[in-house]
């Protein structure tokens, strides 16, 4: 149940600072993502676990690169 709620979180996050139009869970324990492309993905919990790890290394290595500017506030 925690990697669940820590997937949501991160997927929430990936919302939040613009990497997603929106996401869901789906029948089945699946999800689907929104793009700002329009694209609507379903994926298996496995494949949306692998796809939001690597969404966020990039999102954070955007930010580290100084690229982007993060809305969440800092700490």
């Amino acid at each position: 149940m925690a990697g669940r709620e820590y997937l949501a979180a991160m997927l929430d996050v990936l919302v939040y600072e613009n990497v997603l139009v929106a996401w869901r869970r789906v029948t089945l324990g699946g999800y689907e993502i929104v793009t700002h492309e329009g694209e609507e993905i379903k994926l298996s919990s496995g494949q949306v676990e692998q796809w939001t790890q690597g969404a966020f290394a990039v999102y954070l290595a955007l930010v580290d690169q100084g690229r982007i500017s993060p809305r969440l506030p800092k700490a």
